[in-house]
């Protein structure tokens, strides 16, 4: 249950956009797979959860020139209580859009399970987005660790 729990908060990612002159994220909605590898370190005041996945995003309230579908590879690193609750981690997403175009973002999972984090890294067409704040919050899972999540700009 704690791979499924975490794997919740590991691509709660945004893009950018340029709107009305400002950048802007647009709202996007993500699926979270099932972890592709899990690992558990144990300790003796808590344990680390290390996870990957291939995530699917949703970018279809993108502007034109970005699409509507993209796929991220995801990790995270999680610290959890001896009882299993989350108490903080990271998580990076990096991506390549069928241009070739990348993008790196990078998050802080929270104990209450968000994801605050930015856009790290662009080239192409995200260059001009690096240093993005982004909120993400998981809205559903099911018992396999698959789950819809949604990010908004954080400012």
């Amino acid at each position: 249950m704690k791979n499924i729990i975490l794997a919740a908060a590991v691509s709660l990612i945004p893009v950018t956009a340029f709107a009305d002159g400002h950048s802007k994220i647009w709202n996007m909605a993500g699926l979270g797979n099932a972890p592709d590898s899990s690992e558990m370190m144990q300790g003796t005041t808590g344990s680390l959860l290390i996870n990957t996945s291939t995530d699917l995003w949703d970018w279809s309230q993108a502007p034109e020139g970005f699409p509507t579908l993209v796929t991220a590879e995801c990790s995270q690193t999680v610290a959890l209580t001896p009882e299993g609750a989350p108490f903080g981690g990271v998580g990076v997403c990096g991506m390549m859009d069928p241009d070739g175009d990348l993008a790196i973002y990078f998050g802080e999972i929270t104990p209450q399970m968000e994801y605050i984090g930015s856009m790290t890294a662009g080239s192409g067409k995200y260059e001009p987005y690096v240093g993005q704040k982004f909120i993400g919050t998981v809205t559903g899972m099911l018992s396999t660790g698959q789950q819809m999540y949604h990010v908004v700009a954080a400012d």
